[in-house]
């Protein structure tokens, strides 16, 4: 039962190491054949030792592989002397470093080949997993993944190169000792096999222990970059040392896990060295007193020895490297399978065209699909093309859900969001997010130039369009004033610009899109009365040209809409024009402002 659970973990590992390196199979191969190759020539050059003491002492050769060597040197017709022997040993062991230098190419090759590959898709398949995967995502994880996590299981690669050299030098230097003596070979891979099975426990407890450091990794991760961009808060409340406290006990815990995995490879190494060295000495002390091998024999068979040994040795070490390189290759491999199956859905087939209304009927949404929560519960309401809506309530009404919705980053359970009557499910993502513009509460600007900012990636925009968009969203005239114009650095995340200053670029990046529906979320709920005045003059100056659906809690901003939209608990409660809501007391608007105001 054991064994055949032993078997299982063994078979695992295999599979593991097909699903992530399978599509290189060809090339590992190569490698396992170069290695045996190279292991051959290797044996052959040691070998010869045997014949060339042999001339010396005027003596004749008996094993196979220098009968083998006579006969190739005879065969070519050059004198079987000591000089030719002594080039051939020479040519061997150029051509086998040859050998090895290729050997070590082709890891180093698909090394990289896999890291770039495999970051790429893992990047991929991160923008085409949905909303409701990455939201979950903690801060950190994916760059643990593409970096340390990659890194550590491309090693792999590595350290299967090197078992595949390892192995090959095991078996080449018994085949040596095997031709010399059989005995001997015998007893040095019967040793090395129960060797191998005593210490194999000691792979999976370096297993374990590596994959809770893996874990640790991207815990680390998510409390640095965390922190990192709550720095401000942290040094305004000064809670540096607290936030240290918590950061020292994960490093104390890497710091054991660390000298655990350490004790566990040392191990092997401080019993094998003594062990091989007392076999020798055991060999060295039985045939010492016999006439079964002369001395040049004993003497290659001897090194032999020690060469099986120090790979044994070697192949441990390795063993023991793999074992610990496995949690962060299932670690990749688990995010892979894990975004795969949270693929963005796009079952759409038409092409946005929006000519009379956007409308939301008997719309009901649950963040969790089986307890069926309702965020949203029967919402229904008609957005008329090129008209400015706002949506207000309290913080939890569903606002911002109803945004998420119509940016198609989650679905509705029920009820449909129609264009033109047409269901949006049935409009291509692209096509639908190519004609949204979004600007959030939440500011996100690159630490690059104003330009490219406002730019966002679409190198298909002149810098007429930028200046454009910049004059719609009031932020052109700023521009021109700086130093460097639109090549202005704004520094990470926008520190060296003002909220307004980030807000207004933030829309002209939206706007710089011509989007036929803008979405403004919360997008002055920052802003001092200066730059809100100012964004309110760029909505307002959209009316007829976009449609436009914004949500505030500061409610002056919604003055401007063509209809207001009051929400409480996923429900409205009463919509129509600002000023007609605001001429009912009893109104929930009126409530509102004037309780706001």
């Amino acid at each position: 039962m054991e064994f055949a659970f032993k078997n299982t973990k063994i078979f695992a590992v295999i599979r593991l190491f097909q699903r992530a390196f399978g599509q290189y199979k060809w090339q590992i191969a190569g490698m396992a054949a170069l290695s045996f190759f190279s292991g051959i020539l290797e044996i052959v050059g040691i070998n010869t030792v045997i014949p060339i003491l042999s001339f010396i002492k005027g003596g004749q050769a008996t094993d196979k592989i220098s009968q083998a060597i006579e006969k190739f040197f005879l065969f070519f017709h050059i004198t079987y002397t000591v000089k030719y022997l002594l080039i051939f040993i020479i040519l061997l062991f150029l051509v086998k470093a040859a050998f090895l230098f290729f050997t070590q190419y082709v890891i180093a090759e698909i090394t990289a080949d896999y890291e770039k590959t495999m970051r790429g898709a893992l990047l991929k398949l991160t923008f085409a997993a949905d909303w409701r995967y990455l939201s979950k995502q903690k801060i950190g994880h994916l760059d643990q993944i593409l970096t340390t996590n990659i890194v550590n299981s491309s090693a792999l690669l590595f350290y299967i190169g090197g078992i595949m050299i390892m192995i090959a030098n095991i078996v080449v230097y018994g085949i040596l000792a095997f031709n010399i003596s059989p005995i001997i070979a015998l007893l040095v891979f019967v040793l090395g096999g129960v060797i191998f099975i005593i210490f194999k426990p000691l792979f999976y407890r370096n297993r374990v222990a590596y994959r809770e450091i893996t874990q640790k990794y991207k815990h680390i991760a998510h409390y640095v970059n965390e922190h990192m961009i709550g720095m401000k808060t942290v040094k305004a409340m000064f809670v540096g040392e607290s936030v240290l406290t918590v950061g020292l006990t994960y490093f104390e815990r890497m710091k054991d896990l660390y000298i655990r995995v350490s004790m566990l490879k040392n191990c092997t190494n401080v019993i094998l060295q003594p062990v091989g060295l007392i076999f020798i000495i055991g060999i060295f002390s039985f045939f010492y007193k016999t006439t079964m091998l002369n001395l040049a024999s004993f003497a290659v068979i001897i090194y032999a020895i020690n060469k099986v040994f120090a790979n044994i040795q070697l192949a441990q070490s390795q063993a023991h490297a793999i074992s610990s390189q496995i949690p962060h290759l299932m670690s990749v491999l688990n995010y892979k399978d894990e975004t795969i199956q949270c693929a963005e859905k796009d079952g759409g087939q038409k092409t946005f065209s929006f000519q009379k209304s956007l409308k939301l009927q008997n719309v009901h949404f649950a963040y969790d699909d089986e307890r069926k929560e309702y965020v949203l519960s029967g919402l229904s309401f008609d957005i008329k093309k090129g008209s400015i809506i706002g949506l207000v309530g309290q913080s939890g009404a569903g606002k911002t859900t109803i945004v998420d919705l119509l940016l198609r980053l989650f679905y509705p359970q029920k009820g449909v969001i129609l264009l033109d009557g047409e269901n949006i499910d049935n409009i291509k993502l692209s096509s639908w997010r190519a004609n949204i513009g979004y600007v959030s509460q939440d500011i996100f600007l690159l630490n690059d130039t104003i330009e490219n900012n406002i730019k966002f990636y679409n190198e298909a925009l002149e810098h007429e369009d930028i200046v454009l968009a910049a004059r719609m969203a009031n932020i052109h005239e700023f521009i021109e004033k700086q130093p460097n114009g639109y090549k202005t650095i704004v520094g990470e995340r926008g520190t060296m610009l003002s909220g307004g200053q980030r807000q207004r670029i933030v829309l002209a990046r939206a706007l710089v899109r011509r989007p036929q529906i803008l979405i403004l979320d919360e997008a002055t709920s920052a802003l001092d009365n200066e730059s809100e005045m100012m964004i309110q003059k760029s909505i307002e100056s959209l009316k007829g040209k976009m449609t436009v659906i914004a949500i505030a809690h500061r409610l002056s901003t919604v003055m401007i809409s063509d209809k207001l939209i009051v929400l409480e608990n996923g429900k409205i409660i009463e919509e129509g024009m600002p000023d007609e809501l605001l001429k009912d007391k009893d109104s929930h608007f009126f409530k509102m402002y004037n309780v706001r105001k």
